[in-house]
């Protein structure tokens, strides 16, 4: 019987499976789909497994996910992430590496993830010698990972669970909730208006901003006593404007729509003469592609 190694991007399959459930926990379907890998494996012995994730950041009880994961034989292993960037993936590929090239005797990896792609390391392995069993949600996984995983190398992890386990979500993008715009108002203050002038000048060409590079526009170029949150919160209350939630994956993020029927809308756009292009880096924000989308300074309350 062949010895195998288990490695999950246990952050990854969190977020995934989040977005995917709706009763239970991820860590109980995460175990589910472990059982059924083991018995899909029936020829191979899994004698270690590691599962990757800051785990202090998942919104599941944390000393539950580690018994669930340690009852399975899965080691826990921390890795710190922030809005900026989840290395789970890149220790994983490290671990994979290693075991590699320190433990000969395990000749099948089996890489469980939700929807995250490892080709380079797939291939890495197999150019070892090695057998890699890819297990991810084949729905949303790219296409190119298929013809890198060899014949029957590839399990979707759909097909491990029950019927029903896996209630459809909202894609990533559209509205968890669309609210409507509030009765039409006067906006009382020049701040709030000239807020308004800002928003369409530098993001009047898209029908829908991100609040984040909003309000660090407004940060720059409104008063220093300006609080650009309390502006659009000003300009929501007038129907002028309003905010929306969208499904992201991992995160939630929220967008700012504009009301062309408002009448000071319509004299702001007749004031500004359009969105300015020239700072436009046509990728639908009027930024450099190092500023960051991620909205922990910026976030209200209801992003936090």
């Amino acid at each position: 019987m062949t010895q195998a190694c288990v490695l999950i991007d246990y952050q990854n399959l969190h977020h995934h499976l989040k977005s995917q459930i709706s009763d239970g926990s991820p860590a109980d379907v995460c175990a589910t789909l472990l059982d059924a890998i083991r018995d899909h494996l029936s020829d191979t012995r899994i004698i270690t497994g590691r599962a990757y994730a800051d785990f202090s950041g998942l919104d599941d009880h944390t000393r539950h996910v580690k018994r669930t994961l340690y009852l399975h034989g899965i080691e826990p292993v921390f890795v710190p992430a922030t809005m900026h960037r989840n290395t789970s993936d890149l220790q994983l590929a490290v671990d994979a590496i290693e075991t590699r090239e320190r433990r000969p005797e395990i000749e099948t990896f089996v890489i469980l993830t939700g929807d995250r792609d490892y080709v380079p390391l797939v291939q890495s392995l197999l150019s070892a010698g090695r057998r890699v069993v890819n297990v991810a949600f084949r729905e949303h996984l790219a296409p190119y990972v298929l013809r890198h995983t060899g014949n029957g190398e590839y399990v979707d992890a759909e097909s491990l669970l029950p019927d029903g386990a896996l209630t459809p979500q909202p894609p990533t993008g559209e509205p968890i909730e669309t609210t409507t715009f509030n009765a039409v108002a006067d906006i009382e203050s020049e701040d709030a208006f000239d807020a308004l002038k800002v928003t369409i000048q530098h993001f009047g060409q898209y029908d829908e901003v991100y609040l984040t590079p909003l309000l660090r526009r407004l940060s720059e170029e409104m008063p220093r006593d300006a609080e650009p949150k309390e502006l659009i919160a000003e300009l929501e209350e007038a129907g002028a404007v309003k905010l929306e939630r969208r499904r992201g994956m991992p995160y939630d993020y929220t967008v700012l729509l504009v009301n062309d029927e408002h009448p000071e809308v319509q004299e702001a756009r007749t004031e500004v003469g359009g969105p300015d292009l020239d700072q436009n880096t046509g990728d639908g924000l009027p930024f450099g592609d190092s500023d960051e989308l991620d909205g922990d300074d910026y976030a209200f309350e209801d992003d936090e």
